[in-house]
Order: structure tokens, then sequence, then C-alpha cells
């Protein structure tokens, strides 16, 4: 079922959470106490799975994960300064691995300090279990819209090579190789599922990066447009007026302020 933009935790599912970490806290007390695992501080395993449950849009699994981590949380420390910082940790994970999914990156950008305000005004660490939780539904909901589509596989993988790779001169030929299809058959799939050409996807993840850098006197235009992939400053150019409305020069003298 296609996840909703809505991210309210019901009393019920708030229970639920409660139960699957209070469950874990007590499996690792036994796992420890028949000797099955070596005490760790922290699952960084469970981390890299979470981060691949996220990546593909898999919502069961990624509060699974989630969950168990939280259990290890709960059970190495009851400091609530030390989960707050855990949580930021979280926050950061979780938001890295919705962006490398397709996530909107001004949606992930505008929650994330929301959610770390939130954190750290909390005095419970149940509550901020419950809004670890909201987070994640909120970041599954903006990462993959393509759950219903029998090509989501496939548009996952392009989107996250796309995300990881478009600082270099990628492709439509790279990029279904990268996914072991026709550049013909990726094209077709990816304008139906997306509803725009892989083209278009792509400029418009460099210009949303190029705009967070264009905010720093740091580089030229010309060097600006290199980083993030275009192959010449007038094609970034024409690109970026598109897409924002403004010329890139123009955003950078405003600070970033989107009209003429």
């Amino acid at each position: 079922m296609r996840m909703t933009k809505s991210t309210a935790i019901s009393s019920e599912n708030e229970k639920k959470t409660q139960a699957e970490i209070e469950e874990n806290v007590q499996s690792i007390k036994n796992r420890l106490a028949l000797g099955v695992d070596i005490y760790s501080p922290y699952p960084y395993d469970k981390e890299k799975l979470l981060i691949y449950a996220i990546k593909g849009g898999n919502e069961a699994d990624a509060r699974r994960y989630l969950n168990e981590i939280l259990g290890y949380i709960f059970f190495a420390s009851a400091d609530i300064n030390e989960v707050k910082l855990r949580a930021y940790e979280l926050t950061v994970l979780i938001s890295r691995a919705a962006l490398d999914g397709g996530a909107d990156e001004t949606a992930v950008y505008r929650s994330s300090p929301k959610y770390i305000a939130e954190f750290l005004a909390l005095d419970s660490i149940d509550e901020i279990c419950i809004k670890l939780t909201e987070m994640l539904y909120e970041f599954m909901a903006e990462t993959f819209r393509t759950g219903e589509s029998k090509h989501a596989a496939i548009i996952t993988g392009v989107v996250s090579y796309i995300r990881n790779n478009y600082m270099h001169r990628i492709t439509l030929d790279d990029t279904a190789a990268h996914v072991y299809l026709s550049p013909s058959y990726l094209s077709k799939i990816f304008k139906d599922e997306m509803q725009t050409t892989f083209n278009a996807y792509l400029n418009s993840v460099r210009v949303e990066k190029s705009k967070t850098i264009l905010l720093s006197n740091t580089l030229s235009i010309s060097e600006v447009s290199d980083l993030v992939g275009f192959a010449d400053q007038s094609y970034f150019n024409k690109v970026f007026k598109k897409h924002v409305g403004i010329t890139p020069k123009k955003y950078r003298d405003t600070r970033g302020k989107e009209t003429d």
C-alpha cells in the first residue's frame, strides 16, 4: 500500500512501537544472559539494514530496524541527554538515506531541523522514540511514491544512481547499463513512472544541488556549474533559469530569493 503524507502517530501505533522496543530490550537481555551475543552499546549492523530499507522504500523493515536500534539505546543508557544525542545521529542517518532514495530535498531539509528541535525539548525517552518513528514515516512518505509500480525496484535504482553520480557526466546509457536495461526501455518506463524524462530529472537534481553551493561565494558560477555536472556554464544558466526563474548569478546576489 502506498504511504500517505500523514505522519501523525495514533495512540494504537504508539503502543505498538513501545511494545516492540520493550520486546527488543528484553531480547537483548535474554541473548546476553544465554551467551548468544557479546555486549555491544550500539548496533551499527542494524544501521546499515535501516539505510537499505529506507532507500528501498520498505516501510515495514525500516520501522523494525529502527525499533531494534532504539531497543539497544534503551538498554545501553537511561540518560536522556545521551538518548537525544543518538536521536540527532539517527535524524541525520534517516534523512540522508531518504535523500539517496529520492526524497524531495526541500522537504527533508525543512523537516530535519524541526525534529531535532523537538527532540531537544522533550523530557521523556518514550516521547523521543515516538518522535523518531514519526520522522521515519514522514521521510519514507517523501522517499518513494512508486510503491505500487511494477517497476519500483528499477526506478529506485535509477534515482539512487542519479543522486550519487549527478556530479559526473552520466548519461542515459550509463544509467541503463547500471540497472541492466536498454536505454530505450529505461527511457520509456522512467517517463511513465516519474512523469518526466531522464534528462529533465537529472537536471533538476543538479539544479537543487547547485542552489546550496551558490549561497557561498567561494566558487565562481562556472566552478559551481562544473561541480554539479553541467557540461558548460551557458547550459547551466539556461537550465537553472528554467527551473528557478532567475539566473544562478541573481540567485546568488539575492541570497536565494527566487523571484525577479
